[in-house]
């Protein structure tokens, strides 16, 4: 019997990463897709240029292919998840309307704004790429955390009226959505053209990026706590009841159906700070250590490493 293998796609704020593994967990090859710096124009917009997230998801699907030395035929999945908090207005096509927005935005902590006509849909970054790799208007429950009416019991949208109207967003511009592990789709011949996966293979929905972190990690019982060192920083633990009044944590729905998990306040642009000082330092770095014949990856000669104290 021939080995089989998965794929997992994880969209960040910073890049797109797509990795293989066996079914026992090994690593075979992985891909990479950087994102393009972010529109910024006043302090309260961060939207992604272009078609950003699909152009570096096609990227990194044909970074990893490139390398895979296997049969395509033995890819039995691809488990498709994204950063949360973040929206996607789209056309009744599901191209995009405007540029997508990041969940640094100060819009998405507000209730939806139907300004632009062009827009039918409302989603998440998940059920935009969802639609570009398998045609389908679906997407995970599990990535709408924030401004969107979820319903925490049922893990469905809400059938509330006064939440719906809360948060302005009518149940005809919402994906349909499903529980995470479950099949959105299968990879379309178009999708396949442009990212090289495999066509008709099936797209499994996940949670968002921190869930699936907190899974990933092991966050299966209640004596682990998990810190994630991501573009925000948080710590998670499991949680049994949705609480009335959180005091510095939020519930938000795990990878696993009908379980949550409980995930403190954190620090926005934590290890997005590390990249934006690595870039804006680096190389300058890198020239003095040549010039001293020194590795700059060497620990500096100090008794001891230091740490922001926000950190």
């Amino acid at each position: 019997m021939s080995k089989k293998y998965i794929i997992g796609i994880d969209g960040g704020s910073q890049s797109t990463k797509v990795v293989m593994y066996d079914l026992e967990g090994n690593v075979v090859c992985e891909g990479k897709g950087l994102l393009q710096p972010m529109h910024t124009p006043d302090a309260d917009t961060a939207e992604h240029p272009d078609d950003d997230l699909w152009a570096s998801l096609c990227f990194a699907g044909h970074d990893l292919m490139s390398q895979f030395a296997g049969n395509k035929e033995d890819i039995v999945g691809i488990g498709l998840g994204s950063i949360r908090c973040c929206r996607a207005l789209l056309k009744a096509d599901g191209t995009p309307a405007a540029p997508l927005i990041s969940w640094q935005d100060a819009r998405v902590t507000r209730p939806y704004e139907h300004t632009n006509p062009d827009v039918a849909y409302v989603t998440s970054f998940s059920g935009y790429l969802t639609h570009r790799l398998t045609g389908e208007f679906k997407d995970n429950i599990a990535n709408y955390f924030g401004q969107w009416p979820v319903d925490y019991k049922s893990w469905a949208w809400s059938e509330d009226a006064a939440v719906m109207e809360k948060f302005n967003i009518p149940r005809h511009m919402l994906f349909d959505v499903q529980m995470p592990g479950t099949v959105l789709g299968h990879i379309t011949p178009q999708a396949a053209l442009a990212t090289h996966f495999p066509a008709g293979l099936p797209v499994v929905c996940t949670t968002s990026d921190k869930p699936v972190e907190a899974l990933g990690a092991g966050l299966l019982d209640d004596e682990t706590a998990v810190i994630s060192l991501g573009t925000y920083i948080a710590l998670m633990m499991n949680g049994k009841t949705l609480p009335k009044d959180p005091v510095a944590y939020w519930p938000i729905m795990s990878s696993i159906p009908q379980t949550l998990l409980y995930e403190g306040y954190g620090i926005r642009k934590g290890m997005w700070t590390v990249s934006w000082l690595r870039d804006m330092l680096g190389e300058s770095l890198i020239q003095d250590a040549k010039a001293q014949d020194l590795s700059p990856e060497d620990l500096p000669q100090q008794k001891s490493v230091l740490c922001a104290t926000w950190l």
